[in-house]
């Protein structure tokens, strides 16, 4: 019988990837285990994300990173809801993220397009730039504010945010 990574074509066993040969003695089947392990979104990661879309009341993220896990193997998609940005209400998804901003989020569901959240504090944006200008926005006593033209923006933003005053 084959195993995992393995298939049978007119009575032979071949590999479907390059790694170690796995012999069950006792179910009477041969596999091949991946030497790599291909690092993909889980239930539960920490995921930094680009947003590279936004609809209603849905961002639309790239994912570029999982925390604490090898470089991603591919392009991976998800979306940040409104109903998942924050544990109070939030009425846009406009008045928590925007394009090009960076996020730190939790993958709450285990398929394309992920879905994420940013709820807890150490979630939500950690670099954004000025919707005017494409400045750098700038922490300063809990708003986001544009060096160049003295504007602040609302936003979903991380205990972790990169830029503080």
């Amino acid at each position: 019988m084959t195993g995992s990574g393995a298939y049978e074509e007119d009575g032979k066993i071949f590999s479907c990837t390059a790694g170690e040969l796995e012999v069950d003695t006792k179910n009477r089947s041969v596999g091949v285990s991946p030497r790599k392990r291909v690092a993909v979104p889980e239930v539960g990661d920490t995921v930094e994300g680009i947003v590279v879309g936004m609809k209603e009341d849905v961002a639309l993220v790239k994912i570029v990173g999982i925390k604490g896990k090898r470089p991603l193997t591919g392009d991976f998609s998800a979306q940040l809801h409104v109903s998942q940005v924050s544990k109070d209400y939030t009425k846009s998804i406009f008045d928590a993220v925007n394009l090009n901003d960076r996020i730190l989020a939790k993958v709450t569901t285990g398929w394309a397009p992920y879905q994420l959240s940013t709820v807890d504090d150490d979630l939500g944006v950690i670099y954004a730039t000025c919707t005017k200008c494409g400045g750098d926005l700038v922490l300063k006593k809990g708003r986001l504010c544009c060096t160049n033209d003295n504007i602040s923006e609302k936003k979903k933003i991380s205990r972790l945010y990169l830029l503080r005053e």
